[in-house]
């Protein structure tokens, strides 16, 4: 998979993740969620806007990605980018 990158900080992306990996699992698994790990940044960040301006349909996402700026989507993108899916263990389910 080609990873294009945009200005954001992983870092800063970690930090505001918590949200995110509520529902979307760290280890990529995706039970009736989409995983959004090892998405390319550019992808991430046009799905968000979309969220946003309302081109997608979904109220939640509508609402988290209504709640972030640019710097904050670019920052959550280059987070979710670095981060790669991983078989999960049967302690780890929720």
């Amino acid at each position: 998979m080609t990873h294009h990158s945009l200005a954001g900080d992983p870092a800063y992306g970690e930090y505001l993740s918590g949200e995110c990996v509520a529902c979307h699992q760290k280890s990529g698994a995706a039970d009736g969620i989409p995983s959004i790990i090892g998405w390319d940044e550019i992808s991430f960040v046009a799905v968000m806007l979309s969220y946003k301006q309302g081109g997608r349909e979904n109220e939640v996402m509508q609402n988290v990605a209504r709640s972030l700026d640019q710097e904050q989507i670019e920052a959550l993108a280059a987070y979710f980018a670095r981060l790669e899916a991983r078989e999960m263990s049967q302690g780890e389910k929720q």
